[in-house]
């Protein structure tokens, strides 16, 4: 039964399920545990001016060609490896440690930046979340917005992946402890079922996932299972008039949410 008086809160597991849901009145949290979001939200932690999320390694090609690499950072990952003609990746690590102020990044990975395509008809905006931020990202949604919210995971080539899926249930959990929110989805039971046997030891709980079989990433697997490093939200700025040969339609910039 919908509950008219509260906020809905879903989950959407992978970016080739998300024409099931209508976007028009949500509020979208894209997560891309490893790595996308993660190191997008170290980037612009560190001090970083805007992020260009593009689909495909030829825009990135292109607004390398187009753009000053004075005030511009390119990156380009395709099935954990940096693309040819790149010296970055999705690797959060490589933005660590690091001062990015007055730069901006332009950056297309295997499934976060395809995600947040998927997800640009959310008539309440886009945010992005990962363990690094949860907490910032739900004080946000909390004191900021007041509309429905879906979790859309990036998930593998649009398949399921359980370190999504994870966030997805630990992030909804944090959210339905307001009892502004309600659910009654069984994606989001199952993702808070999952997350309550995991907690305890997320990086253990992992080891068998497909994507440590696929990727000897230890570290970077390591660095993104940190939870609430940081304040950062990064939040989507569309451009409001968009020409049909432009690159982009809009970017992320980062807003420090105070604790509450």
């Amino acid at each position: 039964m919908k509950n008219n008086t509260k906020r809905n809160i879903d989950i959407c597991f992978t970016p080739s399920m998300i024409d099931l849901f209508d976007l028009r009145l949500k509020k979208v949290v894209v997560i891309d545990v490893f790595r996308a979001t993660s190191a997008m939200c170290v980037f612009l932690n560190n001090g970083g001016d805007r992020v260009f999320s593009l689909s495909k390694v030829e825009d990135a090609l292109k607004m390398k060609h187009n753009f000053s690499t004075e005030s511009f950072l390119f990156a380009a990952e395709r099935n954990g490896s940096i693309v040819s003609g790149f010296d970055l990746g999705n690797s959060p690590l490589l933005y660590d440690g690091k001062n990015f102020d007055g730069i901006s990044l332009a950056i297309t990975t295997t499934n976060g930046t395809k995600a947040i395509e998927k997800s640009k008809k959310a008539g309440n905006g886009i945010l992005l979340a990962s363990f690094l931020n949860i907490s910032a990202v739900v004080d946000h949604i909390n004191n900021v917005d007041n509309s429905d919210v879906l979790i859309v995971c990036s998930g593998w080539k649009g398949r399921f992946c359980i370190e999504d899926a994870l966030l997805a249930g630990f992030l909804s959990q944090k959210l339905l402890e307001n009892q502004e929110f309600y659910s009654n989805s069984d994606s989001v039971l199952m993702s808070n079922n999952l997350y309550d046997l995991s907690k305890k030891n997320l990086h253990n709980f992992l080891l068998k996932s497909s994507y440590k079989q696929r990727m000897d990433l230890d570290e970077d697997i390591k660095y993104c299972l940190q939870v609430d490093i940081m304040r950062c939200v990064p939040i989507w700025s569309p451009i409001e008039s968009v020409q049909a040969d432009n690159l982009y339609s809009g970017f992320f910039t980062s807003n420090e949410i105070k604790k509450t």
